[in-house]
């Protein structure tokens, strides 16, 4: 009888213990802490960043593509290497950027997107600019070598060759360098703004996450 009593104390023991575990890692369904509509209204939001900046990437890209060529065809020497680098990347920037001015006018895309999905695109767009702001450093500095390495080139032509592209470098990298880093800071104060306050009681419990609301 004893031993029955004390077996049953240490089950009740058992399952209160493991009740208190589940409780605590228990993975809150944080959408209904988010409502749709504000999630919604993020993601349109986020997309009209990317459209506005779509644009200016499209505008500066066509404008190289069209001042370059006829300035190429108007100048001689090294400025017209100059222009003609200016131009093929216009035209690269113009095949990049096209197709996504198209696709942000799908509208259907950013509706009933999840909570867990809307935070990795988010992360994805920040991650995306920071990498290029990166590469954008490497572009200037390979063009700053290529300009100051044209200078022990002896057939002139590729000199100028060598020294109008890396100047061409050099300008199409200040101006992505510029634009990747203004696209990153408003995509990051956008969410800091509209979609951090909600992940502001969301912790890693060891096993789980767990989800604290405040009122």
């Amino acid at each position: 009888m004893k031993h029955g009593l004390l077996l049953l104390l240490a089950v009740c023991f058992a399952l209160a213990v493991s009740a208190q575990g589940a409780d605590t890692v228990r993975v809150h369904p944080l959408r209904q802490y988010v409502p749709q509509e504000e999630l919604d209204k993020f993601n349109l939001r986020q997309m009209q960043i990317n459209k506005r900046g779509l644009y200016t990437l499209s505008g500066w890209a066509l404008g190289n593509v069209i001042y370059g060529s006829i300035a190429a065809s108007l100048t001689r020497d090294e400025a017209r290497y100059f222009h003609a680098t200016n131009a093929i990347w216009g035209g690269i920037n113009l095949v990049i950027a096209v197709p996504g001015v198209i696709s942000s006018y799908n509208k259907a895309r950013a509706m009933n997107v999840s909570y867990g999905r809307t935070i990795l695109q988010q992360h994805g767009a920040e991650k995306l600019y920071l990498i290029n702001g990166a590469l954008d450093f490497a572009y200037i500095g390979a063009g700053a070598a290529m300009w100051g390495f044209s200078d022990r080139l002896n057939n002139i032509r590729t000199r100028q060759g060598v020294s109008g592209a890396g100047k061409a470098f050099m300008v199409q990298g200040a101006f992505l360098l510029f634009f990747d880093w203004s696209m990153y800071i408003v995509h990051s104060q956008h969410a800091y703004k509209n979609l951090n306050r909600y992940t502001a009681g969301l912790a890693f419990t060891g096993t789980g996450f767990s989800y604290n609301l405040q009122f």
